[in-house]
């Protein structure tokens, strides 16, 4: 995202933006193969990039919020050396299998239908099946006693959300919570999924509260 990727870059935090397959040419676990390699990139790259391999964070958006978490806990499934100290989140589809019934359940919602249609679309075409989408839920997985990390995590979460509705993450926070890890959810009342792809001064609170959030993981805070 060029507006928290320029902002959080302007604050001197070193930015590497990772591109990832998609669907339906391509399907699961194709994209969080290539965010592992990314992470193993910058890894392998550091001294290069003039940063500490110890401290890489992650960071997405939406889907990308989802393979950005499912990396973070699984270091080691997706790729070798791709452990994270941080992961940042907003909006995540943290369990694509519940958003995948959520907008089958509003298909005939004249409100939300074509957008609905859209994204149970578009999870059929990277997931394949309801089997593969339970199986890549991050919730899932931490519920499944399956994650092997559970990095501090900060997340977004916009109060008009209607694409991940506010079950899918109050269920992924308390998952998470449970399993003893540590997560910081900021609240944007009025904010739309998405909205970080605009200037606005939502964009610019979340911005400020992911430079404050960094700060205090790479000071050990």
């Amino acid at each position: 995202g060029p507006h928290h990727g320029r902002g959080l870059a302007a604050c001197g935090v070193v930015v590497v933006a990772l591109d990832f397959r998609q669907g339906p040419d391509h399907k699961h676990p194709a994209a969080a193969q290539d965010i592992s390699a990314g992470v193993r990139w910058v890894r392998a790259n550091a001294s290069e990039l003039g940063i500490d391999p110890k401290r890489i964070g992650i960071c997405g958006y939406s889907s990308g919020g989802q393979l950005a978490l499912l990396v973070a806990v699984q270091p080691g499934v997706f790729g070798t050396d791709d452990g994270v100290a941080f992961a940042i989140a907003l909006y995540p589809v943290a369990d694509p299998h519940a958003r995948y019934r959520y907008a089958l359940s509003r298909k005939n919602d004249p409100t939300f239908a074509e957008g609905a249609a859209r994204l149970a679309a578009s999870s059929v075409n990277y997931f394949s099946d309801e089997a593969t989408m339970a199986a890549a839920s991050v919730t899932g997985v931490v519920e499944r006693k399956q994650a092997r990390a559970l990095p501090p995590v900060w997340l977004a979460h916009p109060g008009m959300d209607d694409n991940v509705p506010v079950e899918i993450t109050n269920a992924f926070v308390s998952a998470y919570e449970g399993m003893g890890g540590r997560i910081e959810r900021v609240h944007f009342p009025g904010a739309k999924h998405g909205f970080i792809g605009q200037a606005s001064a939502d964009t610019t609170k979340a911005i400020e509260a992911m430079r404050d959030f960094i700060g205090r993981q790479l000071s050990g805070r």
